[in-house]
């Protein structure tokens, strides 16, 4: 191995350390009071240490954000079904929640500059457009969800964030289970949308 691969090496390994001390960082004392200096010194480094791999709060956060992505891409992708997939969202805020309230803030918006960038928020763009492939798993679902398939992928994320955003669902599994096959169920036994220039009574006996 030449000087400069080790040296690149070991830079990388810096760098990853140094995002490792920053989640530490976040998961325990959350985002309102998460710093550049926090992260340098869970790390065990100086500030300008830290700043030679991340010049700036707004690239540290948006690196975040982009690992952030990853764990809810790479959950998606190893959904083994429907249910499984609609949990996607609760497990990452269980598992991860500083990744998570990253991604899906809630509530009044952190006023910070690094918290309103472009980089970050092209993140939580691309983590919403994650959630729209569980529209993939609908093919194994026991019947047909919205024909249009943005309503359908808009279906499905709501019901997987709703399970966020519930504290019963949230806490009961068999009660959430129960509530996806409702909403699910509700939508297969909705009456098909009728055809454009179609009357929907059409055919209806009148009473």
């Amino acid at each position: 191995m030449g000087i400069t691969e080790r040296r690149n090496r070991e830079r990388e390994q810096r760098r990853q350390g140094i995002l490792e001390a920053a989640w530490a960082v976040a998961e325990e004392i959350g985002w309102a009071s998460f710093s550049v200096e926090r992260a340098a010194a869970r790390a065990e480094l100086g500030r300008a240490t830290v700043y030679g791999y991340f010049e700036s709060l707004d690239t540290l956060i948006e690196a975040m954000a982009e690992e952030a992505v990853g764990m809810l891409s790479d959950r998606v992708a190893d959904a083994q079904g429907l249910p499984e997939a609609l949990d996607v969202p609760l497990r990452l805020s269980q598992q991860r929640p500083a990744a998570f309230a990253l991604l899906f803030p809630q509530g009044d918006p952190d006023p910070r500059p690094a918290f309103s960038t472009p980089g970050l928020a092209q993140a939580r763009a691309e983590a919403r457009q994650i959630l729209t492939a569980l529209h993939r798993f609908s093919t194994r679902a026991a019947g047909p969800l919205p024909r249009d398939a943005a309503e359908a992928q808009a279906f499905l994320s709501a019901i997987a964030m709703a399970g966020v955003a519930v504290p019963e669902l949230r806490t009961n599994t068999p009660l959430r289970r129960r509530w996806q096959e409702f909403c699910l169920t509700e939508v297969r036994q909705a009456p098909a949308e009728a055809p454009p220039g179609e009357d929907p009574t059409a055919g209806r006996r009148v009473r």
